[in-house]
């Protein structure tokens, strides 16, 4: 919300000298925009969103800025369960306690994409949009509040349910661009993959499962969970492997 006003009010400041009715449009504008975000149709609101991850204000774009909390209000109103963003784990099968939740999760994504945005600048003169790393990070995974269900008194996954091809698909259907949402859809490995056909999309799949406490020491590591996940085997190639001309 504090994004939100602060860009009508900006706006309102720079309309100070244009006339009374230019400064009543823009006031109306901010009414209404704090109207919206005091709007509780949906279960999380604005300010839910903002207090589980309040860098959503550091997104300059304001476009993007909205997309960010928007997504997370469309999945909550698909299901109604989660009130509370802090509570989500990254998946069943990872107790908070032991991995940490889903907001760590998102918040490691962006503080990794904001490290690695200037790296690759300067050693490549790739030119990453921040913006859209920040916006994607935060987005991502929010399809789980749909996927995440409570079945016989214990947290599981919907079977089939894609929580990154779903995320896509409301990024899209809320009007967001469609490099963002390809990001989005293609960057898990758990599922069904979408093999990324951009550069953002595959350096974003990379940062996923780095972004995961969850390692072999604990039991299954990230890497043999996404086998797993998509009908893969362990190659052993380790074992099988012989020194050329021993």
């Amino acid at each position: 919300m504090r994004g939100v006003v602060a860009d009508v009010v900006s706006t309102l400041i720079s309309f100070a000298g244009h006339g009374d009715d230019s400064r009543t449009t823009v006031l109306s504008g901010l009414l209404a925009a704090t109207y919206w975000a005091d709007d509780y149709s949906a279960v999380l609101t604005v300010s839910d969103v903002h207090r589980a991850f309040p860098g959503i204000d550091d997104i300059r774009d304001v476009r993007l800025r909205k997309l960010s909390i928007d997504v997370w209000r469309n999945v909550s109103e698909r299901n109604p369960a989660w009130t509370d963003i802090a509570k989500i784990p990254p998946h069943p099968t990872m107790p908070i306690a032991t991995h940490g939740n889903l907001v760590k999760h998102v918040v490691a994504m962006v503080r990794i994409s904001e490290a690695l945005v200037p790296i690759y600048r300067e050693l490549w003169k790739q030119d990453l949009d921040l913006d859209t790393f920040r916006a994607a990070s935060y987005v991502h995974d929010a399809a789980k509040v749909i996927e995440f269900i409570e079945k016989d008194g214990e947290l599981t996954a919907i079977p089939g349910y894609n929580h990154a091809i779903e995320a896509g698909r409301i990024v899209r259907e809320l009007g967001g661009p469609e490099p963002l949402a390809h990001m989005v859809e293609a960057h898990s490995f758990a599922g069904a993959l979408v093999v990324p056909r951009t550069r953002d999309a595959q350096l974003f799949l990379m940062l996923d499962p780095m972004c995961l406490n969850v390692f072999p020491e604990q039991g299954m590591g990230v890497v043999e969970r996404h086998l797993k996940a998509n009908g893969w085997d362990d190659p052993k190639t380790l074992e099988r492997y012989r020194t050329p001309g021993a």
